[in-house]
């Protein structure tokens, strides 16, 4: 059962992971989504700062306020709400859920059997927001290639006194008591609308304190150009050089006019003995709107640090570009690029079938208006071939996804054969042919082309299980968790790693692992039957049978065969392996074995 939660114009599904308004995957974090959920759930009551931290959070000591102010941030901006009409603050307090819930529970459950999560990449999937992929999240229906998306309120988060005075301008009261939608739709209609090619431009970092590091900041500012240009997103984004402009004291809505482009990127690097505190802010330059804020520090001492820094802020710009132009209209008549960023945002979500679903038709319509954009192409190729490698389909389906997917790479490879997001989806679609050999090759290209693509390393690694190379595997992945420690993918990499220590049989770090996944996405399906052949392989029924049981409830027909099919075993060494979980796996009474196994040591 999922406990569906109606307010406003919004459909919260607490199980599922996923907040709707109509139609429309809102882009929501994991721990904003909790913090939405238990808002939700309580209506009306005064919930303090203490009580949210302490029921949303892992780690309740090591989160501040602040913490939670910024997801009430976040929640607001993927709601549109602008003047407290959902979720009223009480200064110094907590929070109200002021809207009107209504509550039903769905008695739908998901047919699909367990499956292992594909991690979608920024390269070829989106980067950016972050909740592990949640097979059978939500139950699926076709999705038209028509697919069209509303236009949200989200540009009016940002409204600045003007509009807040024009609201609340006396000449204005009567119109909008009497019909604030009607009002609310006419501002809504003059909102800008999404850039099929986001425009950006990075100023020079400031220094904060000792002036004479301004040189780092400098470097830093010009490290993270260079690589915005290099890192995989899925989308296009037009950088523009802010060298020859005289920007200095210049409003940024000027700055922006002046270089053309609707995003500038500050920042301010501050000296605490070896380690660098680096304060990041994306602004949308017309309206002089902070859309995203993080700080990120690194070890000044250490090798190649800076890069490897500025390589993460890059990433983390690039997926909040993303989200923000992903929550504008469609224009009026809208190109093939534009279809790429609501794709690229949806897949970023990793919304399950579901998600995948609706992303595919948005990729069809781009390439459909665009045969040879290459980010139409990797997304058209990876929705098809994440359909095979989750078991979305039936077996006789998958031969023509495939199909489709190898003439996309094919006319991607034509025209950029570097693309490193075209080498990792490349990989992805030879391991769903079940050519893992060349599916790891392609994964080590694309780490050649980029040795520091975090998602390369984790594709390679959840390759090399396939091959029998479960401990190498691990190692693989964690260098990909080093590169990216705060990827949206993370929980994807810890269930990855926790299925490649249960192959090796090193079940007690496979149980950390597995935790850690589950932790990054409570509703994580995939989990619990490894937490069962875990827990198994130690001897430690009680605890195997409760996870087994958990899993049988949320999947009612998984059984043995469709084990067998989302892991089949192409080579002999993983075959021994897989052997041993399924001796696990029946010995705990899964469905469709024919007699209890003895679990061999």
């Amino acid at each position: 059962m999922e406990n569906i939660l109606r307010f406003a114009t919004f459909t919260l599904d607490t199980a599922g992971g996923l907040v709707k308004q109509g139609d429309r995957l809102l882009a929501l974090r994991r721990q904003p989504f909790k913090v939405l959920s238990y808002l939700a759930e309580r209506p009306g009551h005064l919930v303090t700062n203490r009580e949210l931290i302490e029921s949303c959070w892992e780690n309740p000591r090591q989160t501040s306020v602040n913490s939670l102010a910024q997801c009430i941030k976040a929640i607001r901006e993927a709601l549109g709400e602008t003047d407290q009409e959902i979720i009223r603050t009480v200064h110094g307090q907590g929070y109200v859920f002021t809207a009107q819930v209504s509550q039903e529970v769905s008695h739908q459950v998901s047919d699909q059997a367990t499956t292992e999560v594909v991690a979608m990449p920024a390269a070829d999937l989106g980067s950016t927001l972050r909740s592990p992929a949640e097979e059978g999240a939500s139950p699926a229906t076709p999705v038209s290639s028509e697919l069209v998306v509303s236009p949200k309120p989200g540009w009016l988060r940002g409204a600045r006194d003007p509009w807040r005075i024009a609201a609340a301008a006396t000449a204005l009261v009567a119109v909008l008591l009497a019909g604030a939608w009607g009002i609310h739709g006419w501002l809504r209609g003059a909102a800008p609308a999404i850039m099929a090619v986001p425009s950006i431009a990075v100023l020079s970092f400031a220094t904060v304190g000792d002036e004479s590091h301004n040189g780092d900041a400098v470097a830093l500012s010009d490290d993270i150009v260079t690589d915005l240009a290099r890192v995989p997103r899925g989308y296009n984004l037009r950088i523009e050089s802010t060298s020859g402009y005289k920007l200095a004291g210049i409003p940024l809505r000027s700055v922006g006019r002046q270089l053309g482009v609707r995003y500038l990127v500050t920042g301010s690097v501050r000296r605490e003995g070896e380690v660098r505190q680096i304060n990041v802010q994306l602004i949308e330059a017309e309206q002089n709107r902070a859309v995203w804020a993080e700080l990120f520090s690194y070890s000044f001492g250490q090798a190649e640090a800076r890069n490897r820094m500025a390589e993460s802020i890059a990433r983390a710009i690039g997926a909040q570009v993303l989200r923000a132009e992903s929550q504008l209209p469609l224009p009026d008549h809208p190109v093939a690029g534009d279809f790429v960023i609501l794709g690229r945002a949806l897949m970023s979500e990793q919304g399950g079938r579901q998600g995948n679903l609706q992303s595919r038709a948005f990729f069809d319509k781009a390439r459909a208006l665009d045969p040879d954009l290459v980010p139409a192409l990797l997304g058209y190729g990876r929705t098809r071939v994440n359909m095979v490698l989750n078991r979305w389909v039936p077996a006789d389906q998958e031969g023509q996804l495939l199909d489709e997917a190898e003439s996309a790479i094919g006319r991607a490879t034509e025209i950029d054969s570097r693309d490193v997001g075209l080498q990792v989806l490349r990989g992805a679609y030879l391991r769903a042919r079940g050519r893992d050999d060349d599916a790891i090759a392609a994964f080590r290209r694309a780490i050649e082309l980029l040795p520091s693509y975090a998602v390369a390393h984790a594709e390679l690694g959840r390759a090399k299980i396939e091959v029998g190379l479960a401990s190498d595997a691990v190692a693989d992945i964690e260098e990909a968790i080093r590169l990216s420690p705060n990827d949206p993918y993370i929980g994807t990499w810890y269930f990855w790693a926790g299925m490649a220590e249960a192959h090796a049989g090193h079940y007690k770090p496979a149980i950390r692992w597995l935790l850690s996944a589950r932790n990054e996405n409570r509703v994580h399906v995939n989990a619990a039957p490894w937490l069962a052949v875990a827990h198994g392989g130690l001897e430690q029924w009680d605890e195997a049978r409760v996870y087994l049981k958990q899993h049988l409830e949320q999947v009612p027909k998984f059984s043995l065969a469709r084990w067998n099919r989302s892991f089949p075993s192409r080579h002999p060494a993983v075959e021994a392996q897989r052997a041993r979980i399924v001796a696990i796996l029946c010995h705990l009474g899964t469905p469709g074995c024919a007699v209890t196994t003895n679990v061999a040591r």
